[in-house]
């Protein structure tokens, strides 16, 4: 190879990085990036969405907060996650009720935004992030707590259980 041919391959590989950086670092307001593979960039994105989530297993819960390094309200975690991904939701919960499109229960999907109605709470609600595991999802609990991974399955959670909101198609 002369050195231009060099020079050129070089070039290529760094614009590709780039390429790869962008997508990765979530810039835009929605990353779906195209198939690879045969799964989905969707799919993908889902996948990443809980893995995120599941990193931050045992943060502390801090009422307002919104990142790893302060801690998380429940709804705070959910912001942070898909925002992570280039992905804009509401940041309170009661908001998140309506951010995508609904989904029953028996038709939830890994990296859905699921919501409970806590007596007591006006009109907050409490939210996280399905998993896609049974019936687990990932969750910034209250004061005291930390972000856990917990089955709706519970009957605490059943009794509370208002929906789901799918915001990645």
């Amino acid at each position: 190879m002369n050195i231009r041919g060099v020079e050129e391959n070089q070039i290529l590989r760094l614009m590709f990085l780039c390429c790869v950086v962008i997508f990765v670092s979530g810039c835009g307001k929605k990353v779906i990036g195209p198939s690879v593979a045969g799964v989905s960039g969707a799919a993908a994105v889902k996948r990443s969405i809980v893995k995120i989530a599941r990193i931050q297993i045992g943060k502390p819960y801090k009422w307002g907060g919104v990142s790893p390094d302060e801690g998380f309200d429940c709804s705070g975690l959910v912001w942070w996650v898909y925002r992570r991904h280039g992905i804009e939701v509401p940041r309170v919960s009661w908001q998140q009720k309506n951010a995508g499109k609904y989904v029953r229960r028996s038709d939830m999907q890994a990296g859905d935004i699921v919501l409970f109605k806590i007596p007591g709470q006006s009109k907050s609600l409490h939210t996280g992030i399905y998993t896609g595991n049974g019936y687990s999802f990932v969750h910034s609990p209250k004061s005291g707590h930390s972000v856990r991974e917990e089955s709706m399955d519970k009957s605490y959670w059943r009794k509370y259980f208002i929906g789901a909101r799918r915001v990645i198609e």
